[in-house]
């Protein structure tokens, strides 16, 4: 028998599944635990249709859903380090004066919600991909809601000039100054989470603004590197070199080096990489190295709390 691809462990129970073969199936390699009743297979985890059917298991009435939940919807990944490797929280919005649903597992709120700001993703009620990275901004700890800025203009569901149209219009709303300041540091061509971390880090010590993605071409113009982060002017690199827990070989320790080593040399670069210990740790010796390395004269702000 073909297995199924999507489990609701709700029904199973209510029809009479014992409690063992429910459990055999949670603990089993073959499926995802996606929402806490609600599995997947793993030949479908990473299907964009597969995971609306599973939102749609769970979606309390006259709700959409919303944070991360929306964008991992559409396609974005907005879940808190430690967390990539968890089901996204089951976040979901409902119209003001709707009454909200309380289960273990869902995290429903109420606010205005326009049709304009709904998408049907897949027939799943979805906050739109503007008013979902907005959302993010406003109610994320910063480094989350500028890294899913990045990510929704990155991807093209949405351009900084929208957003900042959309943030104009909801002047005075909750915590939409603080999205403001974050669409002003909004980079579209930012490739990784840890990049936007990386960038906000520098800005909040009062470090110059870095160009994202910068682009070292030879004499003949043909690119032979490109850095996460850089200052062209004084030629300085950093780079997000990944999560601070993985495995670090000799033989990729030796070829960064020798990467970096031969910016150096041909091309005059200093490039310094940094790991997630650094950019989210508590200590702030990332920015006064390159504050060091650019030459920056003004004061290091101390490290703000994310």
């Amino acid at each position: 028998m073909t297995p199924p691809t999507i489990v609701d462990l709700r029904v199973m129970r209510a029809a009479g599944t014992p409690w063992r073969a429910a459990h055999e199936l949670v603990t089993s390699t073959d499926y995802v635990r996606v929402f806490r009743s609600v599995l997947l297979h793993r030949s479908v985890a990473d299907d964009p249709q597969a995971r609306a059917l599973a939102v749609a298991l769970v979606l309390p009435d006259q709700a959409a859903v919303c944070g991360e939940t929306a964008a991992w919807l559409h396609g974005i990944d907005a879940r808190p380090p430690g967390r990539h490797h968890a089901p996204p929280q089951l976040q979901c919005l409902v119209p003001t004066g709707t009454a909200r649903r309380r289960r273990p597992g869902l995290a429903c709120r109420e606010g205005v919600l326009p049709a304009d700001d709904v998408a049907m993703v897949h027939g799943v009620p979805t906050t739109s991909p503007a008013r979902t990275a907005l959302d993010l901004a406003r109610y994320a700890p910063a480094f989350i809601g500028l890294a899913a800025l990045d990510a929704f203009a990155h991807a093209g569901l949405v351009t900084p000039q929208e957003l900042h149209l959309r943030a104009r219009g909801l002047r005075g709303a909750r915590n939409i100054a603080r999205a403001r300041q974050l669409l002003e540091l909004c980079e579209p061509s930012t490739e990784s989470p840890g990049e936007s971390w990386l960038r906000l880090r520098l800005f909040q010590a009062g470090l110059p603004r870095p160009v994202p993605q910068v682009s070292i071409r030879d004499a003949g113009g043909r690119e032979v590197y490109r850095l996460d982060l850089g200052y062209p002017t004084q030629r300085v690199g950093v780079e997000y070199d990944g999560e601070a827990h993985h495995v670090v070989t000799a033989a990729q320790q030796h070829t960064d080096a020798r990467r970096r080593e031969d910016l150096w040399r041909r091309f005059g670069w200093s490039v310094v990489g940094v790991h997630r210990g650094d950019v989210l740790g508590a200590r702030n010796h990332l920015e006064r190295a390159v504050a060091d390395m650019l030459g920056h004269e003004g004061p290091v702000l101390a490290r703000q709390t994310w």
